[in-house]
């Protein structure tokens, strides 16, 4: 006791009067807050809250990045009606904060690296946001697409620049910058998985048990498919011990079982081609071979398009419990509901986009603007008329309808480019920490952009963050392997 009363006496000598008055500052709020809930007056935690956001933005940019990685997979959607603006709290407040501190130190005296600048990657980049800001201006309902700009903008400064910025010289910060998500989702997972036993694990129930974090099924188990490869291949990491291979293993091992229970197919769907993408980088199969390959499935589902049509048009297996039977409801487009919704969305998107090819009817606009064009054929049980039904199902086929065919190309040029970035950076840099890096960010984009066929989720923060994060991760292991190489 004595040792410990010693011990205290030295840390409280060694305290400045900036320390003193750091306490006293923090017990005051404390105390304040504390009255202040009592007396239910929200607004004096929520100032103190933006208070202590912008101190930790300003003085402690690294620790900010990571609390907004920790707090995403947590974060819960604040909506207005009177000014129609919903965010996703505190995860959008902190991307804001760290967005407009960044644009700030540019203009005062952050200078970024001109071969990040001119990476083409974030060519791509620039040239994705200001066609999407043109479509603003001649959109349907210019206001909301602003604000969807808007969001765009503070996902991409947030989990792109900024965390280039923060990972540069050090590439093991980005390794924590996605274990803070990583942690956070597993924790998300234990009270998922928590709520869905309750239940007897009944498959309905999974549609909707991981709310309020995820808005449904396919969400979640898209974030979960992403991350497999993550923590995979961190439990490979060089210099790792013990017991981060232990922790490593079991993120991995509870992952793979809630993307199991999650029962969403096209989760499953694109974890095995980013796996079987992995073989092929394995097995050192030729790229020839692969575009190869792809050309003769392509030719066969072309020649063969309406025999297959017509056997899926009497698959009559609806999305079951059993494993195979939930894989064999994947072509069932005459009764699964959820198959032919998703035909309802394309249908009324292909509509759209002849109407208006180039421009689209505005970013934002498609759950706004596409009941009118449905047809009473693929209506479903789920069909909603109020524009409430959300988005086009399809991170391709959604900005054709919003941003016209050109937006839709700047999508696809962007994705190309960074899949061709990222395997280019594993196959060439001598680097092991860099190539297992650039590998594991490479197979998670790969099973969003497969999962992007049928859904899209780059409109909310679970997705954006590690989508964005991992291209910036790529792109930073890329510059590194240039800078190795120039002799």
């Amino acid at each position: 006791m004595s040792r410990l009363t010693e011990r205290l006496k030295q840390w409280i000598s060694k305290l400045s009067l900036r320390h003193y008055v750091l306490i006293g500052v923090g017990l005051l709020l404390l105390l304040l807050n504390g009255v202040a809930v009592l007396k239910e007056l929200p607004v004096i935690p929520l100032i103190t809250a933006a208070a202590l956001l912008v101190y930790i933005v300003i003085f402690h940019l690294d620790l900010a990045m990571y609390l907004m990685a920790f707090s995403t997979p947590f974060s819960i959607i604040f909506s207005h009606k009177e000014i129609h603006l919903g965010l996703s709290l505190p995860s959008e407040g902190f991307m804001i904060a760290i967005s407009l501190m960044f644009l700030f130190r540019i203009l005062y005296d952050l200078r970024l690296d001109k071969r990040l600048l001119t990476h083409p990657i974030s060519i791509a980049l620039y040239v994705y946001l200001l066609w999407m800001l043109l479509t603003c201006i001649t959109s349907e309902l210019p206001v909301v697409s602003l604000k969807f700009w808007a969001s765009k903008l503070w996902f991409t400064t947030s989990c792109y620049w900024v965390l280039m910025v923060l990972i540069k010289g050090d590439h093991a910060k980005a390794v924590r910058f996605f274990n803070c998500y990583a942690v956070a989702l597993a924790i998300v997972v234990i009270i998922t998985t928590v709520k869905h036993g309750l239940s007897g694990f009944d498959k309905h129930y999974a549609h909707w048990v991981m709310h309020p974090f995820y808005n449904d099924h396919t969400a979640y188990g898209a974030v979960l498919a992403f991350f497999l490869p993550i923590t995979a291949c961190c439990f490979f990491l060089p210099k790792n011990n013990i017991f981060q291979k232990i922790f490593y293993a079991s993120l991995t091992v509870l992952f793979a079982m809630a993307l199991y229970l999650s029962f969403s197919r096209a989760a499953w769907l694109s974890l095995i081609i980013a796996i079987g993408v992995w073989i092929i980088l394995k097995l050192r199969i030729k790229f020839s071979w692969v575009v190869v390959g792809g050309l003769i499935i392509g030719g066969v589902l072309y020649f063969y398009a309406d025999d297959i049509l017509y056997k899926m048009s009497r698959n009559s297996q609806d999305s079951s419990t059993s494993f195979v039977e939930h894989i064999k409801s994947m072509s069932n487009i005459s009764t699964d509901a959820s198959n032919v919704e998703r035909l309802n969305r394309w249908n009324s998107a292909f509509s759209m986009i002849k109407e208006r090819p180039v421009v689209g009817w505005g970013p934002g606009t498609y759950q706004f603007e596409y009941a009118p064009y449905q047809k009473s054929k693929y209506k479903t049980i789920i069909s909603t008329n109020f524009g409430d039904g959300g988005n086009a199902h399809s991170e391709y086929i959604g900005p054709c309808t919003e941003t016209g065919i050109p937006g839709a190309l700047t999508v696809i040029v962007m994705f190309i480019i960074v899949l061709y970035t990222g395997l280019r950076t594993y196959n060439h840099t001598h680097d092991p920490f860099d190539r297992l890096l650039a590998l594991m960010m490479t197979l998670a984009l790969i099973s969003y952009f497969v999962h992007g066929t049928m859904n899209n989720f780059l409109d909310t923060d679970k997705l954006s963050l590690p989508f964005w994060g991992a291209i910036a991760v790529i792109t930073m292991t890329n510059l590194k392997m240039k800078e190795s190489l120039t002799p």
